[in-house]
């Protein structure tokens, strides 16, 4: 470790030690992965690894080991990768996308209603959950859901799919616009891989999850101390059973980020697509070691992969599968100071293969 690198660890921990006071842990609205803050990115080893965690100000070094490994993009900064062309190129304005035998999920809130079948748990406190008549410009519809929350009144509110049988990979896209007012948010969209899978997200704040049991990433803006404006830069923020711990001993998630942030425009609609890459596990419940580990994840702005990260030993059990999909936006006031701050999402599709931006359609 060079001297610098010890003296932004000392810095972190004695950040660690004060914000180890302001812990807020718990399980609102259900939330499976911590209940903590904005993740702490720290500066990256020569090897080019993930950050290491960021549970409430936490975050003492870097993760050399057990993070996962960033693709030569991520660590260069070199230009972010075109995608070739995903399952929404056959179906434009997406229509009859839910057909494909890819498809798991496809929701473009156009019913006016929440369908049951698609999610079986939704968190809708004090009105959080809306339709509005703004929608992305190469969207078929006329409507999306809005996310409201207003501080003092609820956090925000979330929908929630746990698809069965699990599956290796999954890929969600999901369009969405932060308001010209929002601040900060909490946490975000997350995917998550449980055994044995439940119709509802489960707790699991501050702990480290068993390689059998459970993994989840989410893909969220991240204020880091408001280095960034809000809402902050896109991030990954992620719990799995060799997870870094955190400077107040508990498990606060990893955080995973391109080393050129990306932070949304407020008042624009992007086109955000994640993807998780379950990893190989011998028949003994072996799990390679970092440098054979296969678990990846990726993410995707309006068709561009800017984010990749590979090398992630995610799981010690063959049978723990990926098996949901956690729409939400959660706040709180431990960032958030603006009263109210919404949220817009639109054109969901959860897939097993890339997906893509709609395809605009000939109107």
């Amino acid at each position: 470790m060079t001297r610098s690198m010890r003296m932004v660890a000392l810095v972190a921990a004695a950040l660690a030690v004060a914000a180890g006071a302001l812990l807020v842990a718990g399980a609102s609205m259900g939330y499976a992965a911590a209940d903590a803050c904005i993740p702490l990115t720290l500066p990256s080893p020569a090897g080019g690894e993930g950050t290491e965690t960021a549970g409430a100000g936490e975050g003492t070094e870097t993760a050399g080991g057990t993070s996962a490994k960033a693709s030569t993009e991520a660590q260069a900064g070199t230009p972010a990768e075109a995608q070739a062309e995903g399952i929404a190129a056959r179906y434009p304005g997406d229509r009859g996308i839910a057909a494909d035998p890819r498809v798991l999920l496809h929701e473009d809130f156009e019913a006016g209603d929440f369908d049951r079948k698609k999610w079986q748990d939704i968190s809708n406190q004090s009105g959080a959950l809306s339709f509005s008549p703004e929608h992305p410009a190469a969207s078929a519809g006329k409507q999306s859901l809005l996310v409201t929350a207003t501080l003092g009144k609820n956090t925000g509110g979330h929908l929630f799919r746990r698809f069965k049988p699990g599956v290796e990979r999954m890929h969600a896209r999901f369009y969405v616009r932060f308001a010209e007012d929002c601040d900060y948010v909490h946490h975000f969209v997350h995917i998550v891989a449980e055994n044995p899978p439940v119709a509802w997200p489960t707790g699991g704040a501050g702990e480290c999850p068993a390689g059998d049991r459970k993994f989840s990433t989410g893909l969220e803006p991240a204020g880091h101390y408001r280095k960034f404006p809000p809402p902050g830069a896109w991030n990954f923020y992620t719990y799995w059973h060799q997870m870094k711990r955190s400077g107040d001993g508990k498990y606060w998630g990893n955080s995973f980020a391109p080393e050129t942030p990306h932070v949304p425009e407020r008042g624009r609609w992007y086109a955000m697509e994640m993807m998780v890459q379950a990893n190989t596990v011998g028949p003994d419940g072996s799990v390679p070691n970092k440098d054979q580990a296969d678990g990846r994840q990726a993410f995707w702005i309006d068709g561009v992969k800017v984010g990749d990260f590979g090398g992630i030993a995610w799981r010690t059990a063959a049978d723990l599968k990926i098996n949901a999909f956690w729409l939400m936006s959660y706040i709180t006031d431990r960032w958030t100071k603006h009263p109210v701050n919404r949220v817009w999402f639109d054109d969901v599709v959860v897939a097993t293969e890339y997906i893509g931006p709609i395809r605009p359609s000939q109107k």
